[in-house]
């Protein structure tokens, strides 16, 4: 892996294991643990959660998301894949949204991440592309299909618009209520990135 992309892939991420170095309990600080990005936001509880499979990170934060999305359930969780401008990573923004469509997300979503960051495996052409999501069971033709469709065309330009709009230069990468950037970095554990999640989406817009 380019080790510039590697680095963008992991920068925001860097003190999330970090334990004992900071108070899990202290005030949010605006312009160093998050960012304003406009001056209205969502009216529900939600959150942008930008990822890569290709992301060794993203792998490691999923056990947190599914714990965060079990035990907040008023908080909506929305993925969006993201390939840092990395052409062999657009196959990737696909594969999710592949899985969405084909309604086998449950299955697509954990397999991809687990086959490229603890198989070394990845995804390089459409063939293999195809070609895993037959291993799940579904149609060919169904498949082509889901594949030449609009709607996997809108949700590619979607996640890739919204990727240019937060600004988003590493993964994973939290938005809360499409207004508040979280700096992980900055907030230096899970647990305070929990705390920060929580209560920006809770916020009277």
């Amino acid at each position: 892996m380019n080790k510039i992309f590697k680095a963008a892939c992991v920068i925001l991420f860097s003190g999330v294991f970090a334990t004992g170095l900071m108070a899990e309990n202290r005030p949010l600080v605006e312009g160093e643990d998050y960012e304003v990005m406009g001056p209205k936001g969502s009216k529900k509880a939600e959150v942008f959660e930008f990822f890569s499979y290709a992301c060794g990170s993203c792998y490691t934060m999923e056990t947190f998301i599914n714990r965060f999305k079990k035990e907040n359930s008023e908080i909506k969780i929305i993925p969006v894949p993201n390939d840092l401008g990395r052409t062999a990573w657009q196959i990737y923004i696909k594969a999710y949204y592949l899985g969405e469509l084909l309604k086998v997300l449950d299955q697509s979503h954990s397999k991809i991440f687990h086959m490229i960051n603890v198989e070394k495996k990845h995804i390089t052409s459409d063939e293999a592309l195809k070609a895993f999501f037959m291993t799940l069971g579904v149609d060919s033709s169904k498949y082509d299909r889901a594949y030449k469709s609009v709607a996997l065309d809108m949700r590619v330009r979607k996640a890739k618009q919204l990727a240019r709009k937060y600004r988003i230069t590493g993964t994973p990468t939290f938005v809360a209520n499409q207004r508040f950037k979280l700096n992980n970095s900055a907030l230096g554990s899970k647990q305070m990135i929990e705390k920060a999640l929580k209560e920006l989406t809770i916020i009277t817009l």
